[in-house]
């Protein structure tokens, strides 16, 4: 037998994310199969994944798996990964917006969709959340386009845009847009001695907004630069978060920390960020001093939705929940704009009517990965 075993792999980028494209049909059904080839072809665990494909950050340490749709509203289904880095962990609980943004591309340039010019809707099915998402992909000449006006924070140039539509899949973790059904929780803190308010919100990816204030922070800080008591404190917040949404042992809900706008320099440090460009600032963090460089696609459409929900901390430290709008959130590569629009029935809930973004994506390099065979023994 061969020592080692050959994969295809496309890797593309996605917004301010990169991910290891494989088609369903290349890798095992078996869960514990794929979770042992999923881990052997990004090295992990291992904090430089130097074995493997991985790049050793979070926005880089994820993968999409492609195939045929599995019902008839869609064109293709998405799988999305998020593995481990220092940890042998593969979760398939959330999806990421950013490499959401990828997969109408990957599609058209893999023929699994037929390109129709200028714009190509390539109906998304996310099995992680069985909801399905909308991209509109620019296309020229037979492929999607690459070149275009598109600029994305964290992402050096401009590109084609591709508009992706998220207004599906309000309460895809949870089954409920306000899963405690209240836009705002109270949670004791022991670390703080004392409560503190929160909101879980699930449209997108299921998440628990913070206010920076109440964790000693502004929300402006960029990686290195929060006080580590501030990553204990949103850990024990997702964890009763968690609870409360009945996903006790999971990555989720994400913690989001959220401020009023202020000024602040980006993480690049050649940009100042200027008050007047933004409605609040963000900043997702997560355990072990994780912050994320830019901001979550999923994450972005929770948050933009939960601003123009009256109650929530997001809606407050915005100064208001008038819409539908615009969201521009400030993040610490920059401004993420999201349009929501939200409204209340007669009965009081709220529902989503709209939620899009935009971002760029590409594809990075195509061919093989090699996967030592002794690895993928269980």
């Amino acid at each position: 037998m061969s020592e080692q075993v050959r994969i295809p792999v496309t890797i593309m980028r996605g917004g301010t994310s990169k991910a290891l494209f494989l088609a369903q049909r290349d890798i095992p059904a078996d869960p514990g199969r794929r979770a042992r080839l999923l881990l052997a072809l990004f090295g992990s665990p291992d904090p430089r994944q130097i074995d493997g494909l991985g790049g050793a950050d979070v926005l880089t340490s994820k993968c999409a798996i492609i195939g045929p749709p599995s019902r008839p509203d869609a064109d293709i289904d998405y799988t999305f990964a998020q593995i481990g880095i220092d940890a042998p962990t593969v979760s398939y609980e959330m999806v990421c917006g950013n490499i959401s943004a990828a997969t109408g591309v990957y599609a058209l340039q893999e023929k699994l969709v037929a390109v129709q010019e200028p714009v190509t809707e390539v109906r998304v099915h996310n099995t992680n959340t069985g909801k399905i998402l909308r991209l509109l992909v620019q296309c020229a000449d037979g492929e999607p386009r690459v070149e275009g006006d598109c600029e994305i924070d964290g992402v050096p140039g401009s590109g084609s845009e591709v508009a992706l539509d998220y207004s599906g899949t309000s309460g895809g973790a949870t089954g409920k847009l306000l899963p405690t059904g209240h836009p705002r929780d109270a949670v004791h803190v022991p670390l703080l001695g004392r409560d503190i308010e929160v909101s879980i919100v699930d449209v997108g990816t299921v998440c628990v907004l913070i206010r920076a204030a109440d964790l000693g922070e502004t929300g402006t800080e960029l990686p290195g630069e929060f006080n580590p008591r501030t990553f204990e404190v949103a850990e024990a917040v997702r964890q009763w978060a968690a609870e409360r949404c009945g996903l006790q042992g999971s990555y989720t809900p994400y913690q989001i920390v959220v401020g009023p706008p202020q000024s602040y320099r980006a993480f690049s440090g050649d940009r100042v960020v200027e008050s007047g460009e933004i409605d609040l600032v963000a900043r997702m963090v997560g355990a072990n001093g994780l912050v994320h460089k830019a901001f979550p696609g999923g994450g972005s459409v929770c948050l933009s939705i939960a601003a123009q929900i009256e109650g929530t901390v997001a809606s407050e430290v915005r100064g208001g929940h008038q819409g539908p709008a615009r969201i521009r959130i400030g993040h610490p590569s920059g401004v993420f704009g999201v349009y929501g629009h939200v409204a209340r029935g007669a009965d009081g809930e709220w529902s989503v009517q709209e939620v899009h973004f935009v971002r760029t994506a590409r594809r990075l390099m195509d061919g093989f990965a090699y996967v030592r065979t002794s690895a993928l023994r269980g």
